[in-house]
């Protein structure tokens, strides 16, 4: 139960992330255009760099977005496995996450060789994905009993 509020956590750390990230996207895409950022340390580890390019859009949104939607889903996933059907909650969870590490697979893959700069809080993101995944697999393995304490079997 206690990895399922660790997830939680970095579900909601992952939410703020996402969310700072999509507000910069849209201003770069839809905005001003130049916008400075916390995360902006030289051309190579810039959020505001590897945001402003073209590949920095999955079929015409910018990826952020779609972190600041899976988030939110993981959050209730983490909440709804600290309440009931831990079991098959954490196996949701897995199937997400590992979706998740694929998705951000992408996005480092285009940030490597086709923007040729990285987002730090884009690698944070995935850092949050990773470990979401790792907890959630991890608790798969201790599948050995009733999914909730309270659904211990009759007599």
């Amino acid at each position: 139960m206690k990895r399922f509020l660790v997830i939680a956590v970095l579900a909601a750390l992952g939410i703020v992330n996402a969310a700072y990230l999509s507000y910069e996207a849209y201003l770069i895409h839809f905005g001003p255009g130049e916008v400075s950022s916390i995360c902006n340390f030289s051309p190579t580890m810039s959020c505001s760099n590897a945001l402003s390019s073209p590949y920095a859009l999955f079929f015409g949104a910018p990826f952020p977005w779609i972190a600041l939607v899976v988030y939110p889903i993981l959050f209730a996933l983490a909440i709804r496995g600290l309440r009931k059907s831990p079991s098959s909650t954490a196996r949701i969870l897995a199937v997400l996450s590992a979706l998740g590490i694929g998705f951000n697979g992408i996005v480092i893959y285009r940030e490597t060789f086709l923007i040729h700069a990285y987002c730090p809080l884009c690698l944070l993101c995935t850092a949050f994905i990773v470990s979401i995944f790792g907890l959630s697999f991890s608790f798969l393995g201790n599948d050995t009993g009733p999914e909730h304490p309270s659904e211990q079997p009759s007599v």
